[in-house]
């Protein structure tokens, strides 16, 4: 887990990321891109006359490498509560992939996530709701959804 921030500003479709110690692949770039693109259709929003300025708070220690498309949920609902206004807590973490229509996709290795979402003191972790595997971590609810729209709506 690791703080991001949006801000938005005039612009033409841009999208800046400050990554102050954290190494980015080409995943998470296009991890980004595709958040953007979910959250304005669930906003309703154009991003056609905005900069999006996204930033990650650096690692307290050595550099950290971001990979993989999981990511994606967890951007996707940071910008869409960015785009309302709306401040998210720890307590609750999601992993997965979103397809074009803003619904969760299983990834790989849930079990790992849900001990890492659990170590940074996560009380619940939302997870794709066709996710195969059982999550069997103490003292961490799951919480099993369809699409982004779901989550934002499961997530206090």
């Amino acid at each position: 887990m690791i703080p991001v921030t949006f801000e938005f500003t005039d612009g033409k479709g841009e999208l800046f990321v400050n990554l102050d110690g954290i190494e980015v692949r080409h995943d998470l770039q296009l991890a980004l891109r595709e958040a953007i693109a979910t959250a304005a259709r669930l906003t309703d929003s154009s991003f056609g006359e905005t900069a999006t300025h996204v930033t990650f708070d650096p690692p307290t220690s050595g550099v950290l490498a971001l990979r993989g498309k999981s990511w994606e949920a967890g951007l996707t609902v940071a910008l869409v509560a960015s785009l309302r206004r709306q401040s998210l807590t720890q307590e609750t973490l999601i992993t997965g992939v979103v397809d074009d229509e803003g619904a969760l996709l299983p990834v790989g290795e849930i079990e790992t996530k849900a001990r890492a979402a659990r170590a940074v003191g996560a009380q619940a972790l939302i997870i794709p709701a066709g996710e195969p595997t059982e999550v069997t971590v103490q003292g961490l609810r799951t919480i099993r959804v369809r699409s982004i729209s779901e989550a934002l709506d499961r997530i206090p």
